[in-house]
């Protein structure tokens, strides 16, 4: 499963500018002396033990959806079989005409119920990808929601007004990053996850049994 954070970054860019520009003036309106800290969205969405627990819910319910799709299609399978057997019947020279007018009229009704079938697992592969990507961004705007509400009160705590992502910055020096103590404290009592890719957040292509 790909890893890509490129949507919920967007997202993040604009919650880190409301934060940035919030922070420009003082309670009075004065202008304030920038002071910033820095933190590294990709790792810390990537470290997040939160991140590992949602991405299982979400790959849980894409194989649930996959198994119901295979059923589907089984089951479109095995109607498509019957109206093969009506054909190969309508279309034999040694059957009668009752057994060939039968098997015409069994066609076409079988063939009815196939494009029945057809239409529900469209249906059912349209909801269920909808679901999906529904799910995965609100679980993401969450996380990273998360993650900037603690990497702002750790970013006050240090005296700094402003907190930028350094995914979006030539140039910062390391000591300004805060971002494994945004991680300390958001793990706290949790086992830190294993990282196997920068985001670690499933892509937004489910397409059950496409």
């Amino acid at each position: 499963m790909n890893t890509s954070i490129k949507t919920i970054l967007a997202v993040v860019a604009i919650g880190a500018t409301a934060i940035a520009a919030q922070a420009q003036t003082t309670s009075v309106g004065k202008a304030a002396t920038p002071s910033a800290v820095t933190i590294d969205l990709e790792k810390a969405l990537a470290g997040y033990y939160r991140t590992t627990e949602e991405n299982t819910k979400l790959q849980a319910f894409e194989q649930g959806a996959n198994t119901q799709a295979q059923g589907i299609i089984a089951e479109g399978k095995a109607i498509g079989e019957k109206f093969q057997a009506a054909q190969a019947t309508f279309q034999s020279p040694v059957a009668t005409d009752i057994a060939k007018q039968q098997a015409q009229a069994d066609a076409q009704r079988i063939y009815a119920d196939l494009q029945k079938k057809q239409a529900e697992f469209e249906d059912f592969r349209q909801k269920a990808a909808q679901q999906y990507q529904q799910s995965l961004l609100q679980v993401r705007q969450q996380l990273v929601g998360d993650i900037i509400n603690k990497a702002t009160e750790i970013g006050k705590s240090k005296g700094a007004n402003m907190v930028l992502n350094r995914g979006a910055l030539v140039f910062a020096d390391t000591g300004m990053d805060i971002t494994d103590e945004v991680l300390a404290q958001l793990n706290k009592g949790h086992p830190m996850p294993v990282v196997t890719g920068t985001g670690a957040a499933p892509s937004v292509g489910f397409n059950p049994a496409q």
